[in-house]
């Protein structure tokens, strides 16, 4: 089944879904049989396929909640300016709707802050995937000289300080004798990002074949997004909509990507997938934030990458070519990535943290 079948034919399923749920309220075992059927034919699609395992330990409510309070916490920071929340904005898709982050002081960062949802399913982390866990790349951000800038030592005297953390840690790490280390905070972060999981946006929903979940125009830029024309799903692949990959799409940037960590000449230029649910909470975009919105992103694709920029083709990845579509087919794979968003799971902000110190609220303006 070609990928533009199977986006007509998810539409037709789904609509079948819906009047065989009415069937079944009738009781009519004829139809019901025949609604089997149909509900087969659901699947055979291919749409609603199970997320992957987590990466790395699960987490436990006592581990989720003491990270939850760590990652609000700018008592982690040496000067106690700076949480991880400050970056990572739950009302901004946890990521901060600047062109790069802010580190220590304010100062610009290098790169766009990704966001954090379904981190949990991530084998490697960063733009350049330099982290091979969630406990690993939380030690970046929290001892680099530019962000947080924490000392070990002093951090975890500081948290032992506090008898409420004390007592957290303690439930949180039975058998430690009330001790508090520098791995058990990284492992806390972790256990509380990998509780943000989307994974009921109305695409899931209509992948699972309920009626009228996605509008015309969303059915429109799915089956764009699944053809062979755009090749949107070789990168960004169901069901998480990223992919285990460095690519080069071509963004003009000094960046070396990959490369960096690798010391590769050949990996210059290569940057993570990003994952895309929940993308539309989350601009700007690109590595380097230097496309402002979806249509923008859909608009640098549809040219073919970094080439119309004036990148070099060696340094694209093959499957980043340019297509042809219309302005009203562009509005419509947008409006399917906005059907992507689900932040249901996501946490309230804190009132308070043990510190004391204030929690950071999302800024009116990145």
């Amino acid at each position: 089944m070609g990928p533009r079948c199977a986006g007509g034919c998810a539409a037709l399923a789904a609509r079948a879904f819906g009047a065989c749920q009415d069937a079944r309220v009738r009781g009519s075992r004829a139809v019901g049989l025949v609604c089997a059927s149909v509900l087969s034919l659901a699947a055979a699609t291919g749409l609603d396929r199970p997320f992957p395992p987590i990466a790395g330990e699960a987490p436990t409510a006592e581990r989720a909640a003491l990270g939850r309070l760590l990652f609000f916490d700018p008592l982690l920071s040496e000067d106690g300016s700076l949480s991880c929340a400050h970056c990572h904005q739950p009302a901004r898709g946890f990521a901060d709707g600047r062109t790069t982050a802010q580190g220590r002081g304010g100062a610009p960062l290098s790169r766009n802050t990704p966001t954090l949802w379904n981190v949990a399913f991530k084998q490697r982390l960063m733009w350049d995937r330099r982290a091979g866990s969630l406990e690993e790349q939380a030690l970046i951000p929290l001892l680099a000289a530019n962000e947080m800038a924490a000392d070990p030592v002093r951090l975890v005297a500081r948290l032992a300080a506090i008898p409420e953390y004390r007592r957290l840690f303690a439930r949180a790490f039975p058998g430690r004798g009330g001790q508090i280390s520098l791995d058990d905070v990284t492992r806390a972060l972790a256990a509380f990002e990998r509780t943000l999981v989307s994974q009921g946006s109305r695409y899931d929903r209509y992948a699972r074949g309920e009626r009228g979940a996605l509008a015309p125009a969303e059915r429109r830029g799915l089956t764009l997004f699944r053809s062979l024309n755009t090749r949107c799903f070789e990168c960004h692949r169901l069901p998480t909509f990223d992919a285990p990959l460095a690519l080069g799409v071509g963004v003009p940037s000094p960046d070396p990507g990959a490369a960096g960590v690798s010391g590769e000449p050949a990996q210059r230029g290569l940057f993570g997938v990003p994952t895309l649910r929940n993308v539309a909470r989350t601009a700007p975009y690109m590595h380097d934030g230097s496309l402002p919105t979806l249509g923008a992103v859909v608009d640098f694709y549809r040219r073919g990458g970094g080439r119309a920029l004036g990148v070099a083709g060696d340094r694209i990845d093959g499957q980043v070519r340019a297509f042809a579509i219309s302005d009203a087919e562009a509005a419509d794979l947008v409006a399917f990535l906005g059907a992507l968003s689900d932040e249901s799971a996501s946490p309230p902000a804190p009132e308070w943290v043990p510190s004391g110190l204030p929690v950071h609220r999302t800024e009116t303006k990145p």
